[in-house]
């Protein structure tokens, strides 16, 4: 059973380095208690994602929500405005993810 809204939200999210597609408008949803392992050939984005979803890079478009709150961008009414780095990193701070033969 799904619950109503999703613990994480990834939508459309793109990163692109000049003119190297790295994302193209990757999308999923990760519910409450779900464990999710993204799986893919080296090279394929996988780490990237993971960068652009705890907001330590930036997506060149899309948008990424933590428990319903947009990371990295505050959006009163109809402009989203960036976050400081601070108020990004308290975002962060709610997250975590664990990286492969992380050193």
């Amino acid at each position: 059973m799904k619950s109503a809204s999703p613990a994480l939200e990834v939508i459309g999210v793109s990163k692109d380095y000049d003119d190297l597609h790295i994302l193209d408008r990757v999308s999923l949803q990760v519910g409450r208690g779900e464990v999710v392992c993204i799986l893919g050939p080296s090279g394929s984005g996988k780490s990237t994602l993971l960068r652009c979803i705890s907001w330590l890079e930036s997506p060149t478009s899309g948008e990424v929500h933590l428990g319903g709150e947009r990371i990295g961008y505050e959006s009163p009414g109809l402009r989203a405005k960036p976050l400081s780095e601070g108020a990004v990193r308290l975002q962060r701070a709610r997250m975590g993810m664990v990286f492969q033969n992380f050193n």
